[in-house]
């Protein structure tokens, strides 16, 4: 009854995703609100895989903050795209970026079959920053 379940961290994400406590909530003051901070930082090179585009910029805040852009045309229905957007948030709480002082945007290219084929395309791009 003491064990624990050892999960792959992909279902980690997933799980967390759906059973969220409050204190797990990703911060107003994480996030790109404003179009400014999205140009400067789309301005950059972006690291690209099959379904996401990664743009990354220094900032001099102390902490790193996100951004996402899912089109429309690139997933049609709001209840997908809100979904994807969670994921993403998510995935970027769990890595440990949040002390890098830097802007991220994250641009989705094409849909993934499956919440878990997007998680592991955004982790192999966060790997690489």
């Amino acid at each position: 009854m003491g064990e624990q379940l050892l999960l792959p961290d992909d279902l980690k994400v997933v799980l967390s995703l759906l059973f969220k406590k409050a204190n797990q909530k990703f911060p107003s003051s994480f996030r790109i609100k404003k179009t400014e901070g999205f140009d400067v930082v789309l301005k950059e090179k972006p690291l690209k895989n099959k379904y996401l585009a990664l743009y990354k910029q220094n900032n001099q805040l102390g902490i790193s903050r996100l951004g996402i852009i899912v089109k429309k045309k690139v997933i049609n229905k709001a209840v997908l795209r809100n979904s994807f957007k969670r994921m993403i948030r998510e995935v970027f709480r769990l890595s440990n970026l949040s002390n890098h002082s830097l802007d991220i945007v994250i641009s989705v290219r094409c849909q993934p079959r499956t919440v878990l084929e997007g998680s592991l395309a955004l982790k192999n791009l966060l790997v690489q920053i």
